[in-house]
């Protein structure tokens, strides 16, 4: 297992909730989650976040999507986040949800 800093495992766990917060404000406002405009992966990371990010239509309701030097962080249509490690990306997996595996961040770290 690589080395972990705890800095790396907080901002992570931090991250995933920003996305979660950013997540409800979306569907309080509109009343359905977004839904990423393409299949997660590398080149299409920062794009899926538009919907969270654009200011329009209520928004921004984050910042920029989070980084994925240290960790990937998804969302899908259903209000999900999850945690995977640099480089993973792809659909839902409860196993690496934030909500349903708190600890996630400790093991997707890299």
């Amino acid at each position: 297992m690589p080395d972990q800093s705890p800095a790396q495992i907080a901002a992570c766990t931090a991250n995933a909730k920003v996305v979660e917060v950013g997540l409800q404000a979306y569907m309080a406002i509109k009343g359905a989650y977004p839904s990423p405009p393409s299949p997660w992966s590398a080149a299409t990371y920062a794009a899926n976040y538009e919907p969270l990010t654009a200011a329009s239509e209520g928004g921004p309701f984050i910042p920029k999507a989070p980084p994925t030097t240290s960790y990937v962080i998804e969302y899908d249509s259903a209000g999900h986040v999850w945690v995977a490690p640099p480089g993973a990306y792809g659909p839902y997996d409860r196993g690496q949800d934030i909500d349903a595996v708190p600890a996630i961040c400790d093991a997707a770290v890299g």
